[in-house]
């Protein structure tokens, strides 16, 4: 990679999405700006040992997002406790993979867990469940760590399939405001004409983004920079939203950096 500086990239995803992203784009020559447009917390309340019990009975567990494995492992790191023997994870796609990958060094046995995740593109709940492992459930016990407004219908699929479902609802999602800070930043390079690039990982983070420049001087020139995403339904809802130059790109780090190439190029 090149050392020069290549351009701005703002990353709009949580804070615990973005600490290893952040320092590879640095290291790639990026100058970085985070300006998180949604939290991800866990929930109040969840019996995090008896959850412990429970997994430790599964034969799988799915994290259908990077956010339900960062809120999970941050809880088994903070009470030392070591990945189930022989309890499987699903995952949706190389975005999760190099999130459960960070939590390895962290949590004993997470390394020896079987995985299962889908081929693709493309990555997610629906091709994991395409998978041929989770075709016929009769009676496997299979637990679904989501965030509370989550999908209901893969759910469903999973029951249907014969699954002794548990599905738990461990985080949630909050939308954040655009700081003071970054609309004068984005009032000043696009009074400078500097282009810059968005990194939007969901449609709750282009909406709340949109709406926070809306009506400002800025707004149209906003929306009409690059913005990266990583699943054609999130692209088609920044679409929706205004989002003018809106490019779909490959999960994971890898797939991030060549996209930017392309957008800065």
């Amino acid at each position: 990679m090149k050392s020069a500086l290549r351009g701005s990239v703002v990353l709009t995803q949580p804070a615990l999405r973005v600490a290893g992203l952040r320092d590879a784009l640095s290291h790639a020559g990026y100058a970085v700006l985070h300006w998180p447009m949604s939290v991800i917390e866990p929930i109040p309340g969840v019996d995090w040992a008896t959850l412990r019990r429970e997994l430790a009975a599964c034969q799988w567990v799915l994290f259908p997002s990077p956010g339900a494995i960062d809120v999970v492992m941050q809880r088994w790191v903070d009470c030392a406790w070591p990945w189930p023997v022989s309890c499987g994870i699903g995952l949706i796609g190389p975005g999760s993979r190099e999130a459960l990958q960070a939590w390895m060094p962290s949590v004993a046995g997470l390394r020896e867990a079987p995985l299962l995740e889908p081929p693709g593109p493309v990555y997610d709940a629906d091709a994991l469940l395409a998978c041929p492992a989770l075709q016929q459930l009769d009676r496997v016990a299979v637990a679904v760590l989501r965030r509370h407004d989550g999908r209901q219908a893969w759910l469903d699929t999973l029951r249907a399939r014969g699954a002794a479902l548990r599905a738990c609802e461990v985080y949630q999602v909050q939308a954040c405001s655009l700081t003071d800070d970054a609309a004068l930043w984005l009032a000043q390079r696009q009074r400078s004409g500097e282009p810059i690039v968005f990194s939007i990982a969901s449609g709750e983070a282009g909406r709340a983004l949109a709406d926070a420049v809306a009506g400002q001087p800025y707004a149209a020139w906003t929306l009409s920079q690059a913005v990266l995403t990583q699943h054609p339904r999130i692209a088609a809802r920044l679409s929706e939203q205004g989002w003018s130059r809106v490019i779909e790109h490959p999960p994971g780090l890898s797939g991030l950096l060549r996209a930017l190439e392309s957008a800065s190029s």
